[in-house]
């Protein structure tokens, strides 16, 4: 992935994925794992682990699942970095969207978020997602509440044309 923010995590880099998802105040706008979840995710034929390094540390990563769908249907289960607000997570989210549409046949790229989290909203519109629609009921918090959702996309034609390729 040369040219990209983006490379591929290795398991050596868990520890700081889950020190990212422990971040105060993410319990409720991402999920966590524990080790053994990641390491079983990371073995996964469709599945890719994704970090941002800056100074040799791990600011931000990816999960990105499905990518042996026949379908060729992809899906972000989650990406966080560090220090929100400062565009590391956008920067990786550009990488892992080079990889998988030069590097993939994926046609779609998906993910779902809390209809609250208006800042990831407008961070994914930025890089050409689309809302398709809400998830009433969706994922449960750590509060034990129901929350709704919105589902976004973006697919590899109009990820084509913001790119001119």
């Amino acid at each position: 992935m040369e040219n990209s923010a983006a490379e591929l995590a290795k398991k050596a880099d868990i520890p700081a994925i889950m020190e990212i998802e422990r971040t105060p105040g993410f319990e409720d706008v991402i999920g966590r794992w524990g080790q053994e979840q990641h390491v079983a995710e990371m073995a996964k034929e469709g599945s890719r682990y994704f970090v941002l390094r800056e100074d040799g540390a791990v600011t931000a990563f990816a999960i990105v699942q499905n990518i042996d769908n026949p379908d060729q249907r992809v899906h972000l289960k989650r990406i966080a970095a560090n220090s929100p607000g400062k565009g590391s997570g956008s920067r990786l989210l550009e990488g892992v969207l080079l990889w998988l549409f030069t590097e993939t046949k994926a046609n779609r790229f998906d993910l779902d978020l809390f209809v609250e989290n208006e800042r990831a909203r407008r961070t994914y519109e930025k890089l050409g997602f689309e809302v398709e629609g809400r998830l009433r009921d969706y994922h449960r918090s750590v509060d034990g509440r129901l929350r709704d959702a919105l589902i976004m996309s973006i697919l590899r034609r109009d990820w084509v044309k913001r790119h001119r390729l």
